[in-house]
């Protein structure tokens, strides 16, 4: 264990707030300070701005370590691959109608339905050029519930988990769910394809259809990872 994982598990023992309190107000203190940054350091606007010129963007919001080559590729986190950090909940540092395609694969699951999400998919609507695809890639709450309820080994054997010998800090099968539903509080909204197909209508897009890994309207929005495989929906709509 790091010295840093070791600090973070001693402020998580002593803190009078829970651990998920605590988590979250780490990435609200995150999120203002990139967002202060990028209002006030010419140098954070400069070094942004050469990727809002591109003239063919393909933009991959909340990619985590994840980065695809040649991809502009934000996080609020300073990972590897990550073009530029940004808080993208609710704004987006694009000009209008300059991005041809964006990739969202587990980071959906993160945003407020009610107070994130109506922004994040107007701005979304408002950079993508007419035609662009939006690809939304989310933990599939329907099979983590079908699992569940028909208590099938084999269904939960196709989520990655071994019932028989659950993974460190999942007591009983229901764990999971919560996981999968709040994971510390991390997750603000499961979906299934009614309930994101109901939000992305409501926003304006057309063309909603429910894809496979590796299957895309658009060929350049095919590289899901393969780690998200056996247990996400993916969905896709058009501007």
């Amino acid at each position: 264990m790091s010295i840093k994982q070791r600090l973070g598990k001693l402020i998580f023992k002593i803190a009078p707030v829970s651990p998920e309190i605590i988590t979250i107000l780490r990435v609200e203190f995150r999120a203002f300070r990139s967002r202060v940054n990028y209002r006030i350091s010419p140098f954070k606007r400069i070094a942004v701005s050469k990727f809002l010129l591109a003239e063919n963007i393909s933009l991959n919001i909340g990619c985590g370590p994840f980065g695809q080559d040649g991809w502009v590729n934000v996080d609020l986190m300073n990972l590897k691959n990550v073009s530029f950090t940004y808080d993208s909940r609710k704004k987006l540092p694009f000009k209008n109608q300059t991005v041809d395609r964006i990739r969202v694969e587990h980071f959906f699951e993160h945003l407020d339905k009610s107070f994130e999400v109506p922004s994040f998919l107007k701005e979304c609507k408002r950079v993508m050029k007419n035609g662009a695809v939006l690809r939304i890639v989310v933990p599939d709450i329907e099979k983590f519930i079908a699992a569940y309820y028909k208590n099938d080994e084999g269904l939960w054997n196709n989520l990655g988990y071994n019932t028989k010998k659950l993974p460190e800090g999942f007591d009983t099968k229901i764990a999971i769910l919560n996981h999968i539903f709040r994971q510390n509080g991390e997750h603000k909204y499961a979906y299934d394809f009614e309930g994101l197909n109901y939000v992305l209508l409501a926003y304006g897009f057309k063309n909603i259809t429910r894809q496979q890994y590796r299957e895309s309207l658009d060929e350049e929005l095919r590289a899901d990872q393969a780690n998200h495989s056996n247990h996400s929906l993916y969905v896709e709509c058009v501007k």
